[in-house]
């Protein structure tokens, strides 16, 4: 199987895996606890807290651990009245700011003219740094500047940033940002949740001194130290990344020497090098997607929070696309292990799967289309 959905979660690295094992065997003494053991435990829970950090140029005292991305969005955005996200965010951001969205252009950058008209009316701005569904990265430094200049506190996503290029924190006027471990080849059910030092902060879940008071609730101790070691390797993995658009290309390239129509959503913008959003014109995404697992390649038809919903990609939409053509797209994400040769069976299974799929639509019959 060719795993290329990776922006929905990565594989845990085998260095992660090893290095949460004690913690769930003979190391998995309570934190809180006074004595020899615990304490020992505690250490390393702030050791990971460093090395996440790290990862995004912040001190280890602005770091929070959370139960993942979500949580960490819902906890920053908390603290605001009225927030002005873009119309591309994921969903807990739409889901959660108490606010408007902020319109962004065809190619999925925001529009900062429009940002700039609006923002008075706000005390908030929330934006993800990379988009969850089409790799297409914001102009991040622009956008906070920005905001800081109106008076305006800034919520940054970099979920789907942090580990795949250099980010530091403290070089912008940034008070929140979200990380989540498994998108970087960590443990689900862990994030982070960075708040600048001297930035007012109420914790979302309340009880115990856990956190130093801002997330109370024992550790998820593996979780925790696996995302420090996802973390740390992420910062040695930046050239890897920056080769996965060499691989892109091939891919495309492949398919279009094969005689396929294939566009790419976002292209026009600056972008993730793993990821790539592509539609083949006239053939539904559904029925694709349900050709490739079976040969052996696994993609998606959208983000992994809304592949429930029967509506388009509100992503796709927002960036001016037809509902039709929403339908068309497949979302690709790559990670660091990807090689040329799964790169070209992937192509390979992409072509077939295209070819079976327009060998039994026509002019009169139209488009296969599917129906759950």
């Amino acid at each position: 199987m060719i795993y290329w959905d990776n922006n929905a979660t990565t594989p845990p690295a085998e260095e992660v895996v090893a290095a949460m094992l004690p913690y769930l065997r003979e190391c998995y003494f309570n934190p809180s606890a006074a004595y020899a053991s615990a304490r020992k435990v505690k250490r390393a829970i702030e050791e990971a807290r460093a090395q996440v950090a790290a990862l995004v140029g912040a001190y280890p005292d602005e770091i929070i651990f959370t139960s993942g991305g979500t949580e960490a969005t819902v906890a920053a955005l908390s603290h605001f009245s009225k927030t002005l996200v873009l119309a591309t965010e994921h969903p807990a951001a739409l889901r959660t700011a108490k606010g408007a969205t902020c319109p962004v252009m065809r190619n999925g950058q925001i529009d900062l003219q429009t940002f700039k008209e609006l923002l008075p009316e706000f005390d908030s701005v929330s934006f993800a740094w990379a988009n969850h569904e089409t790799g297409v990265l914001q102009p991040a430094r622009s956008i906070c500047l920005v905001a800081a200049e109106a008076g305006a506190q800034v919520h940054v996503d970099v979920v789907q940033a942090a580990g795949k290029l250099p980010i530091n924190l403290h070089e912008l006027p940034v008070d929140f940002a979200s990380l989540s471990a498994h998108k970087i080849h960590g443990p689900k059910g862990v994030g982070a949740l960075y708040v600048r030092r001297g930035v007012a902060f109420a914790p979302l879940v309340t009880g115990g001194a856990q956190e130093d008071y801002r997330r109370a609730g024992t550790e998820n101790v593996p979780g925790i130290i696996g995302f420090g070691k996802a973390a740390q390797l992420a910062m040695q993995s930046f050239p890897q990344y920056e080769a996965l658009a060499r691989l892109r290309a091939r891919f495309l390239q492949s398919v279009r020497s094969a005689g396929i129509e294939i566009e790419e959503n976002g292209s026009a913008a600056a972008r993730l090098p793993h990821v790539f959003n592509v539609r083949v014109p006239g053939t539904s995404a559904e029925s694709l997607f349900l050709l490739l697992e079976p040969l052996g390649l696994i993609c998606s038809t959208g983000s992994a929070c809304t592949s429930a919903e029967p509506e388009p990609s509100h992503v796709l939409r927002a960036m001016g696309m037809a509902d039709a053509e929403a339908r068309e797209s497949l979302r690709f994400s790559m990670n660091r292990f990807t090689t040329e040769q799964e790169v070209d069976q992937a192509a390979d299974i992409f072509i077939r799967a295209v070819r079976k799929v327009k060998s039994v639509q026509s002019a009169v019959t139209g488009p296969v289309m599917v129906y759950r």
